[in-house]
């Protein structure tokens, strides 16, 4: 989520202050801008990375993890350097932000799918298996019960305690409409639920040090943590590569690169940078090893093409 690698956090504030000019010495260069869901992040940041091992005089990409409606709001600001240059999204642009795209500027929109993920339930490894539904997690996260023995006799007298992401609509945008049910009330905000930001590596520390936590990651997340988190099945499906990809698993998403077409080949370093998310796509490849549940072989070629040229419409 919004959280950067030390390394790569460091380099972001130094190149900032850097980069300041004074009046005489023209405008600032063009930093590469990456917005959008905080499923993304890992991949977004090991592409940015491998820039700056490969291209020592690229600027460090800023990547940010906000959620896939406030990177898309974001992105559809306008076009130029002051605005992100690359949303990744659990979802496509709805009517409505296409139109404030075209309306603001930002007309040549390329679509690529990179794979697929989830939002998946998790708990401390160590703690008793369960298999929580969407019925039952519904009610825990939308009413008032303080003990999930509240919800169903059969369940332990434990206090409801889950983490997850801020309820914001910006930042959820549409997470709690894969993991509940259809037509769920607002969630609670009693204290049985805990939000944070769009921050998943606090999600997964408050749920390994929580006794009877559960917590809502990205599945990429769940995967790097799964030396202090289980995840748990949904509806009695467990999240795996097979699942996820076939939309079998209840929280499956897409996901994908929205970029501007019309000008990335003449942002410094982005085509570079699109040559790094092509070539990590591969099953077995630096995004698969990440979580990312990539494409099938019949589409992987076309995405790494689209990827390369970044042909907007």
């Amino acid at each position: 989520m919004s959280r950067t690698p030390s390394l790569l956090a460091a380099a972001l504030l130094l190149l900032s202050a850097g980069c300041s000019r004074t009046p005489d010495a023209g405008p600032a260069p063009h930093q590469i801008h990456v917005v959008g869901s905080s499923a993304a992040y890992p991949f977004s940041t090991y592409a940015a990375e491998r820039l700056m091992r490969e291209e020592p005089d690229a600027i460090a990409p800023l990547v940010r993890a906000g959620g896939s409606g406030e990177g898309i709001a974001r992105f559809c600001d306008g076009p130029g350097r002051l605005h992100p240059d690359i949303v990744i999204a659990t979802r496509d642009l709805t009517p409505e932000e296409a139109r404030r795209c075209a309306a603001r500027g930002v007309v040549r929109i390329a679509r690529v799918p990179l794979g697929f993920t989830a939002f998946v339930i998790v708990t401390a490894r160590g703690a008793p298996d369960w298999a929580p539904t969407r019925a039952l997690l519904t009610r825990a996260l939308t009413q008032t019960a303080a003990r999930w023995s509240d919800l169903d006799p059969t369940l332990p007298a434990a206090p409801i305690r889950i983490e997850g992401p801020a309820s914001d609509p910006a930042i959820a945008d549409g997470l709690f409409d894969l993991i509940l049910l259809p037509g769920h009330g607002a969630i609670r905000r009693d204290g049985g639920y805990s939000g944070h930001g769009a921050d998943a590596e606090l999600v997964a520390q408050a749920v390994a040090a929580t006794p009877g936590a559960i917590g809502i990651l990205p599945y990429a997340q769940a995967v790097a943590h799964a030396d202090t988190l289980k995840m748990l099945p949904l509806d009695g499906i467990m999240p795996t590569p097979g699942s996820i990809a076939s939309g079998h698993y209840p929280a499956s998403a897409p996901l994908l690169l929205i970029g501007k077409a019309s000008e990335a080949p003449a942002v410094p370093h982005l085509p570079r940078l699109l040559d790094y998310y092509a070539d990590a796509l591969a099953p077995g490849g630096a995004f698969a090893a990440r979580g990312l549940v990539p494409l099938p072989a019949s589409a992987l070629e076309d995405a790494k093409h689209r990827l390369l040229s970044l042909e907007g419409h």
